[in-house]
């Protein structure tokens, strides 16, 4: 049985190969990845990848990204958001959502549903974000959620490539600095 979470305005739920025609429209679509282009999903195999790594890590850790829905229009995919494990140590929040719905508090809501299930199911593990400089919106969001900025600078690795926008790492407590080693290296 599939576990679905409920919002005010939002049904998630755990993300599968089921939803992988429509994250992959999501993933692939230019007008998301502006602020940094090549991380966009060039192939569904891209996409099937990633949601290979959700569903592990629901598997694992009872808990990782969710497929979004509207609760008024139940069939409507709107993106995928929620949290991912990394290296069992922090979880990492995200949140990708169709061009057409932002600006409503869609991530806000189910970035905020993300971090009161964290918080009831693995209060010891921190949550973090990590957004491009380049992207002030998903500041605002974070902000209002009273997540933190941790650091800011090139990710590891990326130092010699132009095209890499500098990376902002907020989090809901302080990190040490083998977690911040860790998601500074992330993709």
């Amino acid at each position: 049985m599939t576990s679905i979470t409920r919002t005010e305005r939002l049904l998630l739920l755990p993300l599968d190969s089921n939803q992988a025609d429509e994250a992959f429209k999501v993933y692939s679509d230019a007008r998301i990845w502006a602020h940094r282009p090549q991380a966009r999903h060039e192939s569904a195999r891209q996409t099937k990848t990633m949601i290979e790594h959700a569903q592990e890590c629901w598997h694992k850790h009872g808990l990782g990204p969710w497929a979004i829905y509207l609760r008024d229009q139940p069939a409507e995919f709107i993106g995928v958001g929620g949290v991912e494990m990394v290296e069992n140590q922090v979880w990492d929040l995200k949140y990708r959502l169709r061009p057409e719905k932002w600006g409503y508090g869609y991530a806000t809501e189910v970035s905020e549903t993300a971090l009161k299930t964290t918080a009831r199911s693995h209060p010891h593990i921190p949550v973090s974000a990590r957004v491009t400089v380049n992207h002030p919106a998903s500041f605002h969001v974070l902000e209002k959620l009273g997540l933190d900025p941790q650091w800011e600078g090139r990710r590891i690795n990326t130092e010699d490539d132009p095209e890499e926008p500098d990376v902002r790492i907020y989090a809901d407590r302080p990190l040490d600095d083998s977690v911040l080693d860790l998601l500074k290296a992330r993709p």
